[in-house]
Order: structure tokens, then sequence, then C-alpha cells
């Protein structure tokens, strides 16, 4: 099992409706895939923290460089791991520009 962190630049013109069907929709994909974790989003950027088999992350990672909802997406960090730190997390969304609290949850 792995644990990515990565960041993007939203496009300019993107509403909260919209990223809330990310939200949506992730929760499904990952529902199925059995990935967890969260995104942040402070009006220009996202950071995600995605946890999960190896094989299902890489995947997810292509398409997610392939949304044209955001652009520049950079991996920061990708780490073995023995146990989840968002654990029954789908996708859980965290409002406004609390991006640090992915990175305490992740290094606690």
């Amino acid at each position: 099992m792995i644990r990515i962190l990565y960041v993007s630049t939203a496009l300019p013109n993107l509403k909260k409706a919209d990223v809330d069907q990310i939200v949506v929709d992730a929760q499904k994909v990952n529902a199925e895939h059995d990935i967890t974790g969260a995104l942040a989003y402070n009006g220009v950027n996202f950071a995600q923290v995605l946890e999960g088999a190896e094989h299902h992350l890489t995947q997810l990672m292509k398409n997610i460089e392939k949304d044209r909802r955001h652009s520049g997406v950079i991996e920061i960090m990708r780490t073995p791991i023995e146990a989840r730190v968002y654990q029954g997390w789908h996708m859980k969304q965290i409002e406004g520009t609390q991006f640090d609290q992915l990175i305490t949850a992740m290094t606690a």
C-alpha cells in the first residue's frame, strides 16, 4: 500500500459546485478500489492525499493528470505505508485553506 500527496492549480472559472462534484465522483470510484484520502481546495489550488494499492493509485494519478478542471499536477510524495491515516474516508473534502490538515495527518 502507498500514500501519494499531490498539488495542482484549478482552472480560473472552477465553481464550488464543480469541486463538490469532484468529491462525489471520487467517493464512488475510490470506494470501488479501496482508495482513501482527502482533498483540500483553497479557491486556487488543490492538495490531495490518496492511499491504497499502488496499481490503483498509479492509474488514478494518470486519470487525475488528464482531468481538464486543473493543471500543473505535481506529485510531492509517494511513499509505502503500513496503515492508513484516512481510514473510512473514500474522499473527505477539507474546506478552505486548511491544507495543513492534510500534512499534519500524514505525519502524525
